[in-house]
């Protein structure tokens, strides 16, 4: 009988591990120019041997030979394209590996939808679906909560509601409708407490209950006359729920203090200054032209007079080793920067290529993408498409769009073709600046409209979009004239 007791064995495997100089270069690639401004000057601070390149002289180091030839130093500081070359090597085979494990313990098609979902709409330093998926790890011991809680989680939006419905989830992912309620109940009372609410009500529900108020003014008031609250008709809220003014304003003072996007601390903060990585305009042939900005990327190189110790014989083995060391982490850097670059315009190519329609029409002509596309056409993985899209901007005819803002799913038209979700956003801001302001159109006017354009779409989901571009019902809308 085997020993029940804990036992320690030794077993040799075979596997990927990220040296600092690869964490580097994820992290240069990713982090925005100002971030990547802080970070050349930290390294600069750290290693004696880097220096800027005076922008006089930047052009002529690019064209100009180097004075000193490279032979005349060390052998050790050989380190050329192709170990740059094996870093990329090294990071794409950490990527594919990672997945390929992840696979053969039986990672399905729709974990492939949700990784790319939790890929493609990351935001921030901070991830949403990591905070709830750790607290959905101790929610419930049943498997199949446990896994309904994961599609639900993957199924949210930006605000942090679902906009789909309970026996649709359940339908479409093969899930006991009964599993989906009980992890849609134990979702509403996760932090940030409202997460996963289907509207507004059910989130000032959600979060009433959790701090005891569940019989208070503010709560008869939302969970009994929501209507008219939603109309201001302040009187006949008073009627339906037996309030005196004095109490429906007291429950009107509680309800202004709750959130109305459970996942808002989650967002990416848009109030700062955007430095454009890439600048597309028109050329005199009628081509778009895409010019990278790398003005505010101060050029490096390793200062000379340390190539002159190392060649000298008055060094000692601890200084040496030293300047060699710090030789090595400079020109990793300097060829970070650079790869950075090159893979952000490459990218920003294709989104000129593949979204022609957009820099010609505007966002009404955009067009479902995928980082998985680019990354084919890239010939890279997708992780590094997503890391290269983070945070970088481009400045177009039509405003200053994030690189992220051009990968969108698709909404279907007749013809059999797709239209993205920012153009149908497009569409409807259109249909509700021509209406009528004393009869604003209801979310079934607005499917109706887009129908006759060609556009396939559900109400439930003209009344998210509606809701994105900041307009209220059409009930609020109304105005007199």
């Amino acid at each position: 009988m085997a020993n029940p007791g804990i036992n320690q064995s030794q077993k040799q495997v075979q596997g990927l591990v990220l040296t600092p100089q690869l964490r580097q270069s994820l992290r240069i690639l990713q982090v925005p120019a100002a971030e990547l401004l802080r970070e050349i000057a930290d390294e600069m601070a750290a290693n004696p041997l880097l220096e800027e390149v005076e922008p006089a002289s930047a052009e002529s180091m690019e064209t100009a030979p180097s004075e000193e030839p490279e032979e005349e130093g060390p052998r050790e500081l050989s380190l050329g394209d192709e170990d740059f070359d094996a870093l990329r090597r090294m990071k794409e085979d950490w990527d594919e590996s990672y997945y390929e494990e992840i696979r053969s313990q039986g990672y399905t098609q729709d974990d492939e939808e949700r990784r790319r979902h939790m890929l493609e709409s990351v935001t921030g330093e901070s991830s949403l679906s990591e905070h709830l998926a750790e607290q959905a790890r101790t929610a419930s011991e049943d498997p199949q909560v446990q896994e309904a809680l994961k599609l639900l989680i993957a199924s949210l939006d930006d605000r942090g509601f679902l906009d789909e419905d309970l026996s649709a989830i359940a339908l479409r992912s093969g899930q006991s409708y009964e599993a989906v309620v009980t992890a849609h109940t134990l979702l509403l009372g996760f932090d940030p407490v409202g997460i996963g609410a289907r509207d507004l009500r059910e989130c000032f529900l959600a979060q009433l209950r959790q701090r005891g108020r569940g019989l208070s003014f503010a709560a008869r008031l939302v969970l009994d006359a929501w209507e008219p609250l939603m109309a201001r008709r302040l009187e006949e809220c008073g009627r339906i729920c037996e309030l005196t003014p004095d109490e429906v304003r007291d429950g009107l003072t509680e309800m202004a203090k709750l959130e109305t996007a459970p996942a808002r601390r989650f967002m990416r903060d848009d109030n700062r200054v955007v430095t454009p990585d890439a600048t597309v305009e028109k050329a005199d042939d009628g081509s778009w032209k895409v010019g990278m900005d790398d003005r505010h990327i101060p050029k490096l190189k390793l200062a000379s007079a340390y190539k002159d110790m190392l060649a000298g014989q008055a060094l000692g083995e601890k200084e040496r080793t030293y300047i060699l060391e710090r030789m090595r982490q400079g020109k990793f850097l300097i060829g970070a920067i650079e790869e950075r670059q090159r893979t952000v315009e490459r990218l920003a190519h294709i989104i000129v290529e593949r979204q022609g329609d957009f820099f010609e029409h505007g966002p009404a002509q955009l067009r479902p993408l995928t980082m998985t596309d680019v990354a084919k056409e890239m010939g890279v993985h997708e992780t590094t498409v997503g890391r290269a899209a983070a945070n970088k901007w481009m400045l177009t005819p039509h405003g200053l769009r994030e690189f992220r803002w051009f990968f969108t799913s698709g909404v279907a038209t007749e013809d059999g073709g797709t239209v993205a979700q920012e153009g149908v956003q497009e569409l409807i801001a259109d249909i509700l600046a021509r209406e009528n302001p004393a009869a604003p159109l209801a979310d079934e006017a607005i499917t109706v409209e887009l129908r006759k354009r060609g556009i396939q779409i559900a109400r439930r989901t003209v009344a998210k979009y509606r809701e994105a571009l900041g307009q209220p019902a059409a009930h609020m809308r109304r105005r007199r004239l």
